[in-house]
């Protein structure tokens, strides 16, 4: 069949958002809906701040008259040269991926984009990498979740893995994994580190300091984007309503804030709950649940350089495996672990945390001239 492509404007959004549905709500029950609007909201540069000096458009592929895949592509201002595609959903076929991975290439190549990476939406920050393993479990807060053929999808098109990640589960069974809390016990006694929790009421100042620690902490990872104020101001207003601050942990020491652990109730468990629609009544189910969300997501942990070697990163990790507890949470995913982060990964695996999931970042030379 002929396989036709269409820019999505406006009159096309509906389209582009319904394709994920469409394709893979019926056959595959990881499968988790968007949190209704969030697409609408992270292509609008008006909200979402992280898209101001980024270039972007999207494509959706018919076949045969109904939708077969969708693709976006991003021209960062930063690095001048780097192209990302993201949001690539397709059929298991190769020619409409092909045509959707052309489709994006052709437009970066136009911007001076010569390596492309993805899957990558907007920036290597939040969410990238295609899932190559995990399959069966569904994807957490701001996690991929794709079938198993598009891996195969994108070697025929040429990319490779440029870089991994991977994912743990935590589960209440782990009541003091390898000693931990014993660990945690000896540290808090030597002093000079103080734990406590996010505070709701001044979250704009909280927020603030937090994506100031990431970033100090992450500044030299591969592809790292910085926060914007911004940014950040805007995410923490969007994530307000399910925020626990018990499972949020920010260290101070005499120099001042030195480390975060930041967790989040998972948002998709929500909406596998509603079954993804607001309409008719989804959205009393979303008001009486999302304060009794019973899994989370540990989104991250940062560490000032220089402060790493004091224990803060056990305690930061002990203090969140003892507030999951206390608040009831039944399961939750230690993602997205870069592979050449070994310090965290030693931590996690000295614990005895199953790995669940692994991603991959992939890239090519725009041309196919070989790996970025």
């Amino acid at each position: 069949m002929n396989i036709e492509l269409s820019e999505v404007g406006v009159r096309q959004a509906a389209d582009f958002e319904s394709v994920p549905r469409r394709l893979f709500g019926a056959t595959w029950p990881a499968w988790t809906p968007a949190l209704p609007g969030d697409e609408r909201r992270l292509f609008d540069p008006a909200r979402n701040p992280a898209l101001r000096g980024t270039a972007f458009t999207r494509w959706v592929a018919r076949r045969g008259g109904g939708l077969a895949g969708r693709i976006a592509a991003f021209a960062p201002a930063s690095p001048a040269d780097v192209g990302y595609f993201g949001l690539l959903d397709s059929v298991d076929d190769e020619c409409v991926s092909g045509a959707l991975l052309h489709a994006a290439e052709e437009w970066l190549v136009a911007r001076g984009r010569r390596r492309l990476y993805g899957p990558v939406v907007v920036n290597l920050r939040d969410q990238i990498g295609l899932l190559v393993a995990g399959f069966d479990r569904p994807a957490t807060l701001l996690t991929p979740w794709n079938p198993p053929y598009c891996a195969r999808l994108l070697h025929a098109g040429g990319f490779t893995a440029a870089i991994g990640l991977r994912s743990y589960a935590w589960t209440p069974e782990i009541a003091d994994p390898r000693g931990l809390l014993a660990l945690c016990a000896r540290l808090e006694r030597r002093g000079g580190v103080r734990l406590r929790p996010l505070h709701l009421r001044a979250l704009d100042r909280e927020t603030a300091l937090i994506a100031d620690l990431v970033n100090r902490s992450f500044g030299a990872t591969w592809g790292y984007a910085p926060i914007g104020s911004e940014e950040a101001a805007d995410l923490a207003r969007h994530l307000r309503p399910i925020i626990d601050p018990a499972i949020v942990h920010i260290a101070e020491d005499d120099r001042g804030p030195c480390g975060v652990a930041l967790s989040l109730p998972d948002a998709n468990w929500l909406m596998r709950a509603i079954g993804g629609r607001l309409w008719p009544l989804g959205w009393l189910r979303l008001l009486r649940l999302r304060h009794r969300i019973p899994w989370a997501r540990f989104m991250a942990l940062a560490v000032l350089p220089g402060r790493r070697a004091t224990g803060i990163v056990a305690r930061l990790i002990g203090a969140t495996h003892r507030a999951w507890l206390a608040r009831g949470y039944e399961y939750a995913e230690l993602s997205q672990v870069f592979d050449d982060n070994e310090m965290m990964r030693r931590v996690i695996e000295r614990m005895g945390l199953p790995e669940i999931k692994r991603y991959a970042v992939f890239t090519r030379w725009a041309g196919g001239g070989g790996t970025a």
